[in-house]
């Protein structure tokens, strides 16, 4: 290490003029307006993203249940699915409980984080899928009886 500390307050001043997380967008925005072909298209949305209105928008969004769950619901309904169908290859009682229907409700799995739960109640059971907006590939699904709290009705 000797001889390097002559990067430190480049570095240390580049990272205080990064903006705040909650002015940037996130990998996963971004990563979604690359799917883009069209390089004008990709850097459009890009720029979108990093505006300080739209930024505003989902802080507000994201405070609010119904909207964030909402703006989530298609992508979240795509994953569920596949995170079912996985389950379903381990353990054929899955099948029995989802027959690969809508989950129908939301609720918050972490309000701090954004994390949502999406879930249907199906003869008793509850299906639950916990969805991360920030990691959609990654859901956690689960099944148990139809009891506690209600979510909103999507």
């Amino acid at each position: 290490m000797k001889g390097y500390g002559w990067m430190a307050v480049p570095l240390l001043g580049a990272v205080a003029w990064l903006p705040s997380q909650a002015w940037s967008a996130s990998e996963q925005e971004i990563r979604d307006c690359q799917r883009h072909m069209n390089p004008l298209v990709v850097s459009q949305c890009i720029a979108k993203l990093k505006s300080k209105s739209v930024r505003l928008e989902e802080i507000e969004c994201r405070k609010d249940l119904a909207c964030w769950g909402e703006r989530y619901s298609e992508r979240a309904q795509k994953n569920c699915a596949v995170g079912f169908l996985r389950a379903a290859n381990w353990d054929a009682r899955w099948w029995s409980y989802w027959d690969e229907e809508e989950l129908t409700h939301v609720r918050w799995r972490s309000r701090r984080d954004g994390v949502l739960e999406y879930y249907l109640d199906n003869g008793g059971v509850r299906l639950m899928c916990a969805f991360d907006p920030q990691i959609p590939q990654r859901v956690q699904v689960q099944y148990g009886p139809a009891v506690g709290d209600e979510g909103i009705e999507l």
